[in-house]
């Protein structure tokens, strides 16, 4: 079996589709040989894996810019081009300050912006990306001003040097800098609290959540038979109890959540509706 990830190798997601592999390895019965595709924010493993054979024996390691990627147009068709196995893993998105920065909490930080419309800079590695969207989705929904800056791969330096006031990010590639006392998470979006930061609150415990999160798991070329599909999230249910997984994930900073073949189709629905609702009122606003 050939599962395409489409992150850069030795990433937190990358590392979380391999030992999710691993883990699947032993109640599949067959080796899962991981392959990294590139380019596009992901929409080239996506359509390749996509005009691959529906036969089980390719498949691909998701995320939510499978549905970013289609309704911005990346690629030319929607995220029903897809089946959709099992939710595995997820990655939250953070809200993150400077350690030496006044705002101690998610509220307050808003409350500042709110006083100072236009004037707090928020990072952000660009306008296509998801940590934008969240960001932006949360600013409209507190109905809170702030000026976005794209400062791409340079999130961490820029909040650091103090170009920006804050910068929306996934939290692992941050962790470093929150060990050596330079960063402090204000909240994050994700459907539960995460070990490697439990002491950072979710959204939905500030009465913020958006609804949508950047989940990660297993999809197929359309037309994949159920009973593979069942087959495929069964094996990977093992990894959500896998203990490496669960060591590495408090590790790295991502988070562990199944969903099953019974849920995750509409799971994906949802999240698509959600997201798509973002694309269309940030549209509207350019």
């Amino acid at each position: 079996v050939t599962m395409t990830i489409t992150f850069k190798p030795g990433g937190a997601s990358d590392i979380a589709g391999r030992l999710s592999a691993k883990a699947a390895e032993k109640l599949l019965g067959k080796p899962i040989k991981a392959t990294n595709k590139l380019g596009g924010g992901g929409s080239i493993g996506f359509d390749f894996v996509g005009k691959q054979k529906p036969d089980g024996y390719n498949i691909g390691w998701l995320s939510a810019s499978i549905l970013t990627t289609t309704l911005l147009g990346k690629l030319p068709y929607g995220y029903d081009q897809f089946d959709y196995v099992c939710g595995v893993t997820f990655d939250a998105t953070t809200i993150a300050v400077r350690a030496d920065s006044p705002f101690k909490t998610l509220p307050q930080f808003l409350a500042a912006a709110k006083k100072n419309p236009g004037k707090v800079k928020v990072g952000h590695a660009g306008s296509g990306s998801f940590t934008y969207m969240t960001a932006a989705a949360l600013m409209s929904e507190q109905k809170t001003k702030v000026t976005f800056v794209p400062v791409g791969k340079r999130r961490l330096p820029s909040l650091l040097a103090g170009e920006v006031d804050a910068i929306s990010v996934h939290p692992p590639e941050l962790i470093p800098s929150m060990k050596a006392g330079k960063v402090r998470l204000l909240a994050i979006s994700a459907p539960k609290r995460v070990p490697a930061y439990s002491d950072v609150p979710t959204f939905k415990e500030l009465n913020m959540d958006l609804g949508f999160y950047q989940f990660r798991g297993i999809f197929v070329p359309k037309g994949t038979s159920q009973s593979i599909k069942a087959t495929l999230s069964k094996a990977f249910k093992a990894a959500a109890t896998d203990k490496k997984l669960a060591a590495t994930a408090k590790k790295r900073g991502f988070g562990i959540n199944y969903i099953g073949l019974k849920e995750f189709p509409s799971y994906v629905k949802k999240q698509n509706a959600l997201l798509s609702a973002v694309v269309n009122k940030l549209k509207k606003k350019k």
